[in-house]
């Protein structure tokens, strides 16, 4: 009996073979070759088999570096171009990245995405250009309608970027569109599809917040001017509170999980104000980059909040992305007096609390755990990981785990926080470990790999 080879296997077969191997490889390396690349070009048999397969060709990627090579960008519009035809008549998912940018926009790669706008699922587009480039690069874009798009995202990797690049996208509408995420840029004007969206992230992109009021009033009119159903929302915001009016809030009724990137430079009162701008009854998970310990202290020593409530909340994190620490335990010793109100009114429903990188991580711990600690009856999990003083949060967690007599949360600890074991006592069952990088790494930039 003679030996099977890869060319007597039927054509159908083949596809599938190509379509396994397909599974795992999404590198968006401008040097990676994919398999129904590499399969096309063996030999005439494969070829025809794999250029007659259009599913084979349906998940388009196009990376190139422009300031290494320059004749790049031409080699993969070809590559693009390719795609798209064999993918005929199928919907695509593209994925464009220019890792470094130039003074040479990549408006031709974006034309042909235009040329096929029906049939494109899903778009995610990473530049690095300058914010006139990076406008007129998505030109070609900006009146269309998407008729078939689901997921859309595009950011501005550029060290230049504001973060105040307005964008014209789909005017004519996208129906169907419900995930959208912009780094370094947002909609403008406001799209028809902002209201079909259930996620939307609007991220700056820079570290220069929005302090002006005009952007910031064109930046929160997304979610304000219309009906939307958002699900999943995050967002970069810094304002002045006082400027705006009493009465101003997000109110999204169906918000179940909100994200906010506040300026970490700014008062003990400002994490009370940004929640007390949410009137979303029903999130149950609220996410804080930028807060600081005295800050949540401070929330926690009130009563209630001026207008917001939180019945359902279950999980609150508080994560500060400053690699380099925090000051503030030096700056002010003394800053909160001893909690006084009890925590219950504010979070009723709240299990989990993250507390990632944060000062007064161990007067934290003692109001929450320790000896006297108003009870928080919900509560099952704390998640710590100090960057700063992790010998006096690790006493405060041992003095709480010796001391208090109720059963305490579930302890997720960092493992700085780990050594020595010793001064768990035998309360092992009650810790667990975990790396921050999990927590923190959906916050932390955007496709910098």
């Amino acid at each position: 009996m003679s030996a099977l080879t890869i060319l007597s296997l039927p054509n159908e077969l083949l596809i599938a073979i190509a379509a396994a191997g397909q599974e795992d490889v999404s590198t968006h390396s401008p040097t990676a070759q994919k398999i129904e690349w590499i399969l096309s070009r063996l030999c005439r048999r494969l070829r025809n088999t794999v250029v007659g397969a259009p599913t084979l060709w349906t998940k388009i990627e196009a990376s190139c570096d422009r300031l290494k090579d320059l004749d790049q960008s031409q080699r993969f519009s070809e590559i693009l171009r390719l795609y798209l035809r064999r993918s005929v008549p199928l919907n695509v998912a593209i994925f464009l990245r220019e890792r470094v940018g130039d003074s040479e926009p990549l408006t031709n790669w974006i034309s042909q995405v235009a040329a096929e706008i029906d049939r494109v699922k899903s778009l995610s587009v990473v530049l690095a250009s300058a914010e006139d480039d990076f406008i007129q690069e998505f030109a070609p874009l900006r009146c269309l309608a998407a008729p078939n798009l689901l997921h859309l995202e595009i950011a501005n990797i550029s060290a230049e970027s504001t973060g105040r690049c307005l964008l014209g996208l789909f005017s004519a509408g996208a129906p169907k569109l419900s995930f959208a995420r912009m780094y370094g840029c947002f909609p403008s004007p406001i799209p028809p599809w902002v209201s079909t969206l259930t996620h939307l992230q609007i991220e700056n992109g820079s570290h220069q917040h929005f302090h002006d009021a005009a952007d910031e009033m064109i930046y929160l009119s997304l979610i304000r001017t219309q009906p939307i159903s958002l699900v999943h929302l995050h967002l970069d915001i810094s304002m002045n509170f006082n400027t705006l009016p009493t009465d101003y809030q997000i109110h999204i009724p169906s918000l179940e999980f909100f994200a906010v990137y506040i300026d970490d430079t700014e008062s003990a009162e400002y994490l009370r104000d940004v929640m007390d701008f949410v009137d979303c009854p029903a999130l149950t998970e609220l996410v804080v980059i930028g807060s600081h310990g005295d800050q949540l202290l401070f929330v926690l020593n009130m009563s209630h909040f001026p207008r917001a409530s939180f019945p359902v909340l279950r999980s609150l994190s508080l994560i500060n992305l400053d690699e380099a620490g925090c000051s503030c335990e030096q700056d002010m010793p003394h800053p909160i007096k001893t909690i006084s109100s009890h925590a219950t009114p504010l979070f009723p429903a709240l299990s989990s609390l993250v507390i990632i990188n944060h000062c007064f991580t161990p007067q934290l711990v003692k109001e929450i755990m320790g000896t006297g600690a108003l009870p928080w009856p919900s509560l099952r999990t704390l998640t710590l990981c100090p960057s700063e003083n992790i010998s006096g949060v690790r006493s405060a967690v041992g003095d709480a785990v010796r001391q208090t007599p109720q059963s305490i949360p579930i302890l997720r600890l960092s493992r700085a926080l780990l050594f020595p074991l010793d001064w768990f006592e035998g309360r092992l069952d009650a810790i667990e470990v975990f790396d921050p990088e999990e927590v923190v790494k959906p916050f932390s930039g955007y496709w910098h790999g």
